[in-house]
């Protein structure tokens, strides 16, 4: 029922209350190495690069590149059947599976962008430069979870981007 529902104004200022009270938790203090390792990290030869082509990559306004990707023809009669099943749903004309596949390379590929920028220590490469700054600076404790769990290098809470 309507009335059984709490006014607006009564949950905001509840809310508020909490917010200032019980919820109003501090943030923890950043670590006292993390900006010098942040700063040491960004002046790297390769995160500058890094830097160069991801801005270059997020600004390009060009025409798409036509690249030539091999694939094994059952796999595009699969892409080609699923695409004809979902256009029937929806009402419309299969589209090409050069289009479809030029989709998915460029979804896979924007991902990849996104991931990178918000985060380039999830990957490898990245990952590995940030620890071993962690190790030279002596703080161990800020490296970033790779795949080779042997190295004894205990993992972050998250990641520092």
């Amino acid at each position: 029922m309507p009335e059984d529902k709490p006014s607006a104004p009564k949950v905001d200022e509840a809310l508020s209350a909490w917010e200032r009270g019980a919820g109003d938790t501090p943030d923890a203090p950043p670590h006292p190495k993390l900006a010098t390792l942040k700063s040491r990290f960004a002046a790297h030869t390769d995160v500058c690069s890094l830097e160069d082509v991801l801005s270059t990559a997020m600004n390009d306004a060009g025409d798409a590149v036509p690249v030539t990707v091999a694939v094994q023809p059952g796999l595009l009669a699969l892409l080609a059947h699923i695409e004809k099943l979902d256009s029937a749903r929806v009402g419309r004309n299969p589209a090409p599976p050069s289009r479809l596949l030029a989709q998915i390379v460029s979804n896979h590929l924007e991902n990849l962008l996104h991931t990178i920028v918000t985060d380039p220590t999830s990957h490898p490469h990245y990952a590995a430069l940030w620890n071993a700054l962690c190790a030279a600076e002596g703080a161990p404790e800020l490296a970033v979870p790779t795949d080779d769990a042997a190295n004894g290098t205990p993992p972050a809470d998250r990641g520092p981007f």
